[in-house]
């Protein structure tokens, strides 16, 4: 019956948008057209047809076993997915199985990219091809095409004790990064200023609606503002360049980090020293470049402080990321200072650390004593990271001496090689995490005990530590969750798997778990169901943008998912063959 209406309404939208789109061309183009047009007409109305049999498949894949996009093939009670469902319109649950059933058709998301291209570059296929994304993974995975079209969004997560993490999601070409050569811009404003002043937006937007909500509180701000490095310079390449010359420079130290290794605060000295190094991996540009991001990202910062928006860092590949770790940690040197006076923001910068990157436990407590060392307040966003299979190729490519993207010098990419692994890394990571909360807090109760003794001031009692778990994974949820029990840092009302946890606010002022808009609900909600506190436990990474910037964040959700749903339906043949053969 499902199956069946979600074919009907699909392919009836689709043909009402053909049909409203070559109406409106046939009409315009009726008079005096040649034999010509009346060819290219032909060729547009085969195309449209193209582009119907592509929603048409899309509904077609019904005849499926419908998948849940979980990290891990969780399986959870047929009454929680109702009580889920009653909560949502017909209309997004139907959006919701069409993304997710063309997810789990491998082929499908593997000739999308090429298929898209060409379908767009067709009049009238255009057209029926952009509305059908908009429609289906536009409207599952972006909050809108503008800051202020997804103000609704927020509100209404905000009702759901959710919050936000809000990000003009516009990425680089890294077919466009591999090249030197630099795209000359014609428009009066460079694309990449466009993009800094629309993130300078962006923290406006999420300011004035935690106005409304929070009004002057410092705390309980729950909606942030996301930053991508690489499209806010003329060339993506010159992070490349840069983090070329990071590692060709640094002098080793006593225990070395995994590449991409540990930023050192000299790294940035070549952009400011006045001298053009004497190796060729800098030019000119790329410093004046380098310095400019360096400058407006400052200015992001300063504006988000002054509005009280905490801003994190979004990593990207590998070979960006020496350049990135250096520019994160002068931002967290400078505005999340502890002595600065303004702990009621703290840590304003937060900077991404991928458990997939094998140097990820050794760089975590490098940057535990690094923040401890210069006196600021270390802002982890803990993920397991989003570029593996490219990360694998690139070495691989490397090491066979071809043309690749890699600039790690060591023989093993800088990734695990299994899922285990980064499961293993991300969830030791995140218990160390949770340990070093209890410490800060710990300590700041220890310390403002002694100046509410000696009669003074009152700093040093804000946090000294914040985090983001970013993560899909039940397992690793809940551990998250047990953790924070354990460690006595929040309480609970019941049994350890599924009882209440009370959480206190001086531990939200530090913790937050987070999953991306349109992916895993269940998971959000169970957080949600399970926890209590003052300021939502929980934010969604909202992305936003015209359709045209979001592709490549789309494509990037749907090979995401297309590898989750093909391991979860392994998952489920191999758990259906033991129980018929009693293997487990």
């Amino acid at each position: 019956m499902l199956s069946s209406l979600v074919r009907k309404t699909t392919l009836q939208t689709s043909f009402r948008c053909f049909s409203r789109q070559f109406g409106r061309r046939h009409a315009s183009s009726h008079s005096g057209r040649s034999t010509t047009t009346t060819l290219s007409l032909r060729r547009s109305f085969r195309a449209g047809l193209t582009g119907g049999v592509l929603a048409f498949v899309a509904a077609g894949v019904f005849g499926i076993n419908h998948i849940r996009a979980d990290s891990q093939a969780h399986a959870y009670d047929d009454q929680d997915k109702l009580d889920g469902m009653s909560k949502d319109s017909i209309g997004v649950l139907l959006r919701t199985y069409i993304v997710y059933s063309m997810c789990s058709i491998p082929g499908l998301i593997d000739v999308a990219p090429k298929m898209l291209d060409v379908l767009t570059s067709i009049p009238v296929a255009r057209e029926i091809t952009q509305a059908f994304v908009r429609i289906t993974f536009f409207d599952q995975f972006v909050g809108g095409d503008t800051a202020l079209q997804v103000v609704p969004l927020l509100r209404d997560l905000r009702s759901k004790n959710k919050g936000a993490l809000f990000a003009y999601s516009i990425e680089v070409d890294e077919r466009e990064a591999a090249s030197a050569t630099t795209k000359k811009a014609t428009d009066v404003e460079p694309p990449y200023k466009r993009i800094v002043n629309e993130m300078i937006r962006c923290i406006d937007v999420a300011a004035d609606f935690e106005d409304s909500i929070v009004g002057d509180a410092p705390t309980g701000r729950r909606t942030w503002v996301a930053v991508k490095m690489t499209v806010l310079l003329p060339d993506a390449k010159s992070l490349i360049n840069l983090s070329s010359y990071i590692l060709a420079a640094r002098k080793p130290l006593p225990e070395e980090v995994l590449f991409p290794g540990c930023p050192r605060p000299t790294d940035l000295d070549v952009l400011y020293d006045g001298r053009l190094p004497s190796s060729n991996l800098l030019t000119h540009d790329d410093i004046v470049s380098l310095r400019e991001l360096h400058s407006d990202l400052r200015r992001i910062c300063v504006r988000a402080k002054e509005c009280g928006v905490k801003i994190i860092l979004d990593t990207e590949y590998s070979w960006y990321q020496p350049a990135i770790d250096a520019l994160q940690y002068s931002l967290m040197r400078e505005f999340n200072n502890y002595e600065d006076g303004s702990a009621h923001v703290q840590p304003l910068v937060y900077g991404t650390f991928q458990a997939y990157l094998r140097r990820s436990p050794s760089y975590l407590a490098q940057s535990f004593e690094d923040a401890r060392k210069h006196n600021y307040v270390l802002g982890v966003k803990l993920v397991r990271g989003a570029y593996h299979p490219q990360e694998v190729a690139a070495h691989q490519a490397r090491m066979k001496g071809a043309q690749s993207m890699s600039i790690s010098p060591e023989p093993l990419p800088p990734v695990w090689t299994s899922k285990e692994e980064t499961d293993k890394c991300y969830n030791e990571c995140a218990k160390e995490l949770v340990a070093k909360i209890k410490e800060d807090i710990e300590e700041s109760a220890t310390m403002s005990n002694v100046v509410n003794f000696r009669k003074g001031p009152s700093k040093g009692k804000g946090p000294r530590i914040g985090v983001l778990f970013g993560t899909h994974n039940w397992t690793s949820t809940k551990l998250i969750l047990k953790e924070l029990v354990r460690s006595r840092l929040a309480s609970i009302e019941g049994d350890i798997e599924e009882g209440v946890i009370t959480v206190p606010d001086e531990v939200t002022e530090r913790l937050t778990l987070g999953q991306l808009f349109g992916m895993n609900d269940a998971l959000s909600d169970y957080i949600v169901q399970r926890t209590r506190s003052n300021a939502p436990m929980v934010i969604k990474y909202v992305p936003y943008g015209a359709l045209s910037e979001v592709m490549p964040y789309l494509s990037r959700r749907a090979i995401e998912n297309k590898s989750v749903l093909v391991m979860a339906l392994h998952k489920k043949k191999d758990d259906e063959r033991e129980d018929r053969f009693g293997l487990g």
